[in-house]
């Protein structure tokens, strides 16, 4: 229930408002300042290495803005695991609150993964879960999952030498590759050599022109990224490496795309169906199939009450986020009254090109089961579109009022004049 939720203010991480600056000058207080500014953690990251999103000017460049804004909305980063210790007095409270979780309130335990155990026979083209929050195409643009993990003994990919990072990509494409991966997917080509997929490095997705690139931007599972000579701080944001040692496995049905080694060892995007992008509950069902799948082959790194850790503080526990875009021709023309019905529906609201476009987004993946994270957002989003709907029938019915009445007075002037009285005489 939003009443239930903390309330929002302008400058909440959470606030749909809110500036990284501004989340910053909240959490990070002179008294705060004053006791972690010297602390360094085992692998010599400092305070910086942690806000440098929200404190450096960046480059007038979109795949910049986009790349910080998209993978560290609340201005900060961990650059390593340690970082969530050393500066806890500073991150903790912000954490909470990029969660919409008040942060007053102790953490508890992060409840394991509840991810739907699919049966070895059993297809995810037949989904477990049929849920379809537009099923009249009116709203919904398109759609998108993404859950987030690292893989237990290793550091994260921003901190990894070229060994390491070849050693992850093997680990993880030798399991993609596996015939039995694919049975979420629709039949594949039987003369098709492809396995159910194909594995691009991210040289060939940098690539200008890149072909590959254009496939997964128009299939919605394109991630943010920029070029090394984008930025100056690319160490920063990516490490020494970059791009080598990462890439992407695509499935052959282009609706599922793997990201190896990009700021976290392992990023899943499952994507709704392009005729039907209201249907969250295919690509839910797909994304159990993979995740239970990889739960049993792989260890992954975790946290008592952070649950699944990760470089983007926004995808620590369930390291899940839904992500619709959706029209609000009627919504959108109030944007504050927007920000404010998303806010306390624990949805994020992103203004796109198009002023009636916005991706919308759930906050909160800490404290809470990827299944009860789909519910809720299937809810708070579903909400968001009866309003939606519910708006735009009173402007229909509205027009068709206006309508009604321009058309009863033709009818009277008409009638006016086929009266005899209102002829002129000659």
């Amino acid at each position: 229930m939003s009443s239930a939720r903390p309330t929002r203010t302008p400058l909440s991480a959470s606030s749909n408002k809110a500036t990284p600056p501004l989340v910053l000058s909240r959490f990070l207080k002179r008294s705060v300042f004053e006791v972690i500014k010297e602390r360094i953690t085992k692998l010599d990251h400092d305070l910086f290495d942690v806000i440098w999103p929200a404190v450096k000017k960046l480059p007038d460049n979109r795949n910049i803005v986009q790349t910080v804004e998209e993978d560290f909305p609340g201005g900060i980063t961990a650059p390593d695991y340690y970082v969530y210790e050393v500066f806890h007095e500073f991150l903790m409270p912000l954490i909470k609150d990029l969660h919409n979780i008040n942060i007053n309130s102790e953490l508890p335990l992060h409840p394991k993964s509840d991810f739907i155990k699919i049966q070895p026979k059993t297809s995810a083209a037949e989904p477990l879960v049929e849920l379809n929050i537009d099923p009249n195409d009116e709203f919904v643009l398109s759609g998108a999952i993404e859950c987030s993990r690292n893989l237990d003994g290793f550091e994260l990919p921003l901190n990894l030498k070229v060994g390491k990072l070849e050693t992850i990509e093997r680990i993880i494409t030798t399991i993609l590759m596996q015939d039995d991966f694919t049975k979420f997917s629709e039949p594949s080509n039987p003369e098709s050599d492809q396995k159910g997929g194909t594995y691009y490095t991210l040289n060939e997705v940098l690539e200008k022109p890149s072909e590959i690139c254009a496939s997964l931007a128009s299939s919605g599972l394109l991630i943010a990224l920029c070029d090394r000579e984008e930025i100056d701080d690319c160490t920063r944001l990516h490490g020494r490496h970059w791009p080598y040692g990462r890439g992407v496995f695509v499935t052959e049905d282009k609706t599922v795309a793997v990201w190896i080694n990009v700021h976290d060892h392992l990023r899943v995007l499952v994507s709704t169906p392009t005729d039907s992008p209201g249907e969250i509950g295919l690509p839910f069902s797909k994304m159990s199939f993979i995740m239970s799948y990889l739960h049993e082959r792989l260890d992954f790194v975790w946290h008592k009450k952070l649950g699944h850790l990760s470089s983007r503080p926004t995808y620590l526990g369930a390291g899940i986020r839904f992500s619709l875009i959706v029209s609000f021709p009627g919504l959108s023309k109030d944007s504050d009254n927007m920000k404010h019905l998303c806010a306390m529906r624990g949805l994020q609201y992103r203004e796109t090109l198009s002023a009636n476009i916005a991706r919308i987004s759930n906050y909160q993946s800490l404290s809470i089961t990827e299944t009860n994270c789909f519910n809720d957002f299937a809810t708070a989003s579903s909400n968001l579109l009866h309003l939606e709907k519910d708006l735009s029938m009173q402007n229909s019915a509205h027009i068709a009022t206006m309508l009604t009445n321009i058309f009863r007075r033709k009818r009277s002037s008409l009638a006016d004049l086929d009266s005899p009285e209102k002829h002129p005489k000659f």
